[in-house]
């Protein structure tokens, strides 16, 4: 008798922490940024660079594109390449893309919605997607004029398919194909390095926190990660101090800046580059160097302390504060609803010896 061929074959086991390229994400979220340079500082010089390059119709454009079909364009599943995902984009029904989106913002929501919509009613006319939308996200999160123009080509999906993936094809030949060669060697190293790791003892923020090299904010994680299967980190020359999060396989993901882990043994003077690069470019401005000395000489200060006190704008102050505590330099907390924060001296000194490890090692 033939044994079964299940004898022979055995599911392989699902890694709980896995660091990879994940170059569908990656590439979705370098073109994301390119509408993020306005409110964020620090970021890669490509995207700084590229999005200078950006005529104000091309800007115009991806914004649009990169905002308002963003649950269309991102994948749920893995893919090898960009360019493959591209070719799947285009061969895709387009309701079936058109709804993906739809669905998408059926099951999530940033506040609590009412259950009077289905997707026929929510595309029912223009006003009702509007309507819609607000139900699910709140009125501070739809920018009207964005989501009229998308109602247009949300309910002519061929046309709504063709934009995006001519736009997205645009942006990989003309943009990001060249930039990917020229990083992902340096990336791969990130996730080598990275897979030598042994997670075993640390459970899945312990993980999370270890490998993005950040302390993640306690209320909005840590319960979300101690319930997920799997995790999904993939290093970016881009992000800069940031995080970007995704969803792939079921997993949740980060895309992290990349670097080496603590204490590796294996030098990359190009990691060690990208991460002295994104410290040092937290200090590289007066504004914020004078929001760390006033934060030291406090003790803790809340940002509307450091507004008056420094003379700044609420949208500068913004920018700064959020890039120095992404870069580990502060710590923020909320006190009666008004985020404080402390200087993280170890983060300062952890700068200073890294620095000193790269130039006399």
């Amino acid at each position: 008798m033939v044994p079964p061929i299940d004898q022979f074959i055995e599911t392989p086991a699902r890694t709980r922490i896995r660091v990879g390229l994940a170059p569908v994400q990656n590439a979705i979220h370098s073109l994301l940024l390119l509408t993020k340079t306005e409110e964020l500082s620090g970021l890669g010089d490509w995207v700084i660079e590229t999005a200078q390059k950006l005529t104000s119709e091309e800007r115009n454009e991806h914004y649009r594109v990169m905002i308002a079909f963003y649950h269309a364009i991102v994948p749920r599943r893995s893919w090898s390449s960009f360019p493959l995902y591209l070719d799947h984009l285009a061969d895709m029904d387009p309701v079936a893309l058109r709804d993906k989106m739809i669905g998408s913002y059926f099951e999530m929501t940033l506040r609590e919605a009412s259950d009077t919509f289905t997707p026929e009613t929510a595309l029912a006319s223009e006003e009702s997607y509007l309507v819609f939308l607000k139900d699910r996200f709140g009125e501070k999160y739809i920018d009207d004029d964005l989501e009229r123009w998308a109602y247009s080509y949300v309910i002519d999906p061929p046309a709504m398919q063709e934009l995006i993936v001519s736009h997205l094809r645009h942006c990989w030949d003309t943009y990001l194909a060249a930039e990917w060669t020229r990083v992902l060697p340096t990336l791969q190293k990130a996730v080598d390095a990275f897979q030598q790791v042994d997670f075993s003892q640390m459970d899945n923020v312990q993980a999370a926190e270890y490998i993005t090299g950040q302390a993640l904010d306690t209320d909005h994680w840590h319960g979300r990660l101690e319930k997920s299967d799997g995790l999904y980190f993939a290093p970016s020359l881009h992000v800069g101090p940031y995080l970007g999060k995704f969803h792939e396989n079921g997993r949740i993901g980060f895309i992290f800046g990349a670097r080496l882990p603590e204490n590796a043994t294996s030098p990359a003077t190009d990691l060690s580059l990208a991460d002295i690069y994104v410290r040092i470019n937290a200090l590289s401005d007066e504004k914020r160097l004078h929001i760390l000395k006033f934060i030291a000489n406090q003790g803790e200060s809340c940002s509307t302390e450091i507004i008056e006190a420094l003379e700044l704008s609420q949208s500068a102050a913004s920018r700064h504060l959020t890039q120095l505590t992404a870069t580990g330099y502060l710590i923020a907390r909320r006190v009666d609803g008004a985020k404080c924060y402390r200087l993280d001296k170890k983060r300062i000194g952890s700068t200073l010896d890294t620095i000193k490890a790269f130039l006399i090692s």
